[in-house]
């Protein structure tokens, strides 16, 4: 598959996630099923290397709040400044959305996620 196709589907599970997550609040099989989905799309575009790398750099300036959080998350582990100052941003988002980066940063801080 095509770098291209890939990033398609980040941005489209990165907003299914987030929107089942964080507004309509689905039941919990459903919005699980659809971080792992998402996930899997962002490992696969991280698959393609430093092309791939650049192509999450530029989901970093997306107009969705949630294509931000995913590919920020999925930067972490490669460009951790970068995928930070993003996220400082969006902790103030409202409500569960904002305090979920919040809970992010920290565990990443503490150490607890570097497998992203």
């Amino acid at each position: 598959m095509e770098v291209n196709k890939v990033v398609e589907k980040c941005i489209e599970s990165a907003n299914a996630y987030g929107i089942a997550a964080y507004e309509v609040i689905q039941d919990s099989r459903k919005t699980n099923h659809l971080y792992d989905k998402n996930f899997k799309n962002y490992k696969m575009l991280k698959q393609f290397g430093n092309k791939g790398i650049v192509e999450l750099e530029k989901l970093l300036e997306h107009p969705s709040d949630y294509v931000k959080y995913s590919s920020a998350t999925h930067l972490l582990s490669v460009k951790e400044d970068k995928a930070k100052e993003v996220l400082k941003k969006l902790v103030n988002k409202p409500q569960l959305f904002g305090f979920s980066v919040e809970m992010l940063l920290r565990e990443w801080d503490k150490g607890n996620l570097k497998n992203i």
